[in-house]
């Protein structure tokens, strides 16, 4: 009988160490699934711009582009008139599409400077305020680190001091420091 009590408490001591380990590799891995919290934390840094806001009417650079793409309009209308004066309506119609292609394209070249602008400010400012991701206002439902304004001026400062460089080179060497301290 007591060959048969020592079988059970072997069972017994044998059995509550089997679920020890596997409540402790349980718990182990749900440890290893979370992740370390401290290095999750700076990677959720998200930036949201508003780009609507940026380019304002009165910015240098969209007054300059709309100029252009103004003209590239009325110099296309013209070169349209001038080529299409003999032609039937399919002829006609073919060259209205492929003049329209280009001024698609004349489109895309002319707003690719700005768009180039707008992502060097949203890049200066993301890096001046430790944001690892910046996405546009119109995809966020909610959170983010509104950095619209920021980028706006930083924007508007690169904009006018490329613009007036030869006048005022001693001013934009002014706000270069005080952006440095």
């Amino acid at each position: 009988m007591m060959s048969e009590m020592g079988k059970k408490r072997n069972i017994k001591i044998f059995s509550a160490v089997i679920a020890a380990i596997f409540v402790f590799s349980v718990a182990g891995l749900a440890i290893m699934q979370t992740g370390n919290p401290v290095n999750a934390a700076p990677s959720s840094n998200i930036g949201v711009v508003d780009t609507s806001k940026i380019i304002t009417p009165d910015n240098q650079d969209a007054v300059a582009a709309q100029k252009q793409l103004q003209q590239a309009g009325e110099d296309m209308q013209k070169q349209f008139e001038q080529q299409s004066a003999g032609m039937d309506d399919q002829q006609k119609q073919q060259l209205f599409q492929k003049m329209q292609g280009e001024l698609a394209t004349k489109r895309q070249e002319i707003f690719k400077g700005i768009k180039d602008k707008v992502d060097n400010a949203v890049s200066d400012v993301a890096k001046t305020k430790g944001l690892s991701l910046v996405v546009d206002k119109s995809v966020v439902l909610y959170g983010g680190t509104d950095i619209t304004d920021q980028v706006a001026k930083e924007l508007n400062k690169n904009s006018s001091s490329s613009s007036s460089d030869s006048s005022s080179s001693n001013s934009s060497s002014s706000d270069s420091s005080s952006s440095n301290q």
